[in-house]
């Protein structure tokens, strides 16, 4: 798998931005998220009952960071927490996919996607490049 270098996220004109939850989608009017209670109002899982969604919430997030994959069963599992694998969509995880980069057929495996009907609606993907090599612009505080 390759890694995209400073020179293509530049050819591409990808830049990274900083952005509060406002900024970027352009209005404070945002809908409620879908999510329990508990999770959104606690940073760890919380003493007494807790329902089996949540728990098992805080028990991916307490080890997304700890190894490759574990990051990408947690990315599932909230796609699946908030639901957005319903009706025809369904989740994959390494999903093989191919893309166009700089003309050139280029392959990967996707570490999350969620399809429908066989189509690619949304890639998860973990971040692959070296922001030490640039510097990051941000014109939101």
């Amino acid at each position: 798998m390759g890694r995209w270098t400073a020179d293509e996220l530049l050819a591409f004109n990808i830049e990274v931005k900083n952005a509060t939850t406002a900024s970027f989608f352009d209005t404070t009017d945002l809908p409620v998220p879908p999510a329990f209670e508990t999770v959104l109002n606690n940073l760890e899982e919380p003493n007494g009952p807790v329902s089996k969604p949540d728990s098992i919430f805080f028990r991916y997030l307490k080890i997304a960071d700890s190894d490759e994959t574990a990051g990408h069963d947690f990315a599932a599992y909230l796609l699946d927490f908030l639901d957005y694998n319903c009706g025809y969509r369904y989740l994959r995880k390494n999903k093989a996919i191919s893309f166009y980069k700089a003309g050139q057929l280029a392959k990967d495996k996707a570490d999350v996607a969620l399809m429908d009907d066989g189509f690619l609606l949304l890639l998860v993907q973990e971040g692959k490049v070296n922001f030490s090599s640039f510097s990051v612009v941000s014109s939101y505080s």
